[in-house]
C-alpha cells in the first residue's frame, strides 16, 4: 500500500515539475536555438534591400538590389545597384559583403558605405545572378504564354485571310 503510494507521489511531483519546468526542458531538447526578437544592432535582410549606398566622400553610389548568400548562409555578396533613373538602366554590381561599413549616424540613420568611387562601380563588370526568384520565372512563363498567344493570332489571321481569299475566288468563279 505504501509503495503504491510512493509511486502515485512520485508520479505527481513529476507531472508538476514537467508543467512548471516543461518549456525550458523542452528547449534544452530541440536543436534549434529559438530566437523571440531582434538583437538591436542587428538588421533585417528586407529593410538592407533597398538601403542607399555611400561612398567614404558622403557620395551616394548606389543601393542594395539583392543579397548572396554562400553555403553556410551567410551573406557573401552584395549587389549594388548603379547608375539609371528610378531603376530604369541600372546596372547591377557585386561586391563583397566584407568591403561594405555598416553604421549608424547621428541621427539614428542606418548608413552604408563603400571605399570606391561612382565611376568605379559604373565602370565595374555587371553582376549576373545564375538563379531566378518565383517572380521572375512567373514574369518569364508569362512572356512566353504571351508570345505564343500573339503568334498563334497571327497564325489565325492568316487563316482568315486566306480563307477570305478563297471565298473570294470562288464567288468569281461562280459569276
Amino acid at each position: 500500500m505504501r509503495r503504491q503510494q510512493y509511486t502515485k507521489l512520485a508520479g505527481a511531483l513529476a507531472l508538476s515539475a514537467a508543467s512548471i519546468f516543461g518549456q525550458s526542458v523542452a528547449q534544452a531538447e530541440s536543436p534549434v536555438a529559438f530566437v523571440t526578437q531582434q538583437p538591436a544592432n542587428e538588421w533585417l535582410a528586407r529593410v538592407l534591400i533597398g538601403q542607399l549606398v555611400h561612398n567614404t566622400t558622403g557620395e551616394t553610389v548606389g543601393n542594395v538590389n539583392d543579397l548572396v548568400l554562400d553555403h553556410h548562409g551567410r551573406i557573401s555578396t552584395v549587389v549594388i545597384g548603379v547608375g539609371g533613373f528610378l531603376g530604369m538602366g541600372e546596372k547591377n554590381v557585386g561586391v563583397s559583403f566584407d568591403s561594405l561599413a555598416f553604421d549608424v549616424d547621428s541621427k539614428g540613420v542606418r548608413v552604408i558605405t563603400v571605399a570606391v568611387s561612382k565611376e568605379a562601380l559604373m565602370q565595374a563588370p555587371a553582376f549576373e545572378a545564375t538563379e531566378k526568384t518565383t517572380f521572375e520565372k512567373v514574369k518569364d512563363k508569362a512572356a512566353d504564354l504571351g508570345q505564343r498567344t500573339v503568334d498563334e493570332a497571327v497564325l489565325l489571321k492568316d487563316k482568315a485571310a486566306q480563307k477570305i481569299e478563297d471565298m473570294r475566288e470562288d464567288d468569281t468563279r461562280k459569276q
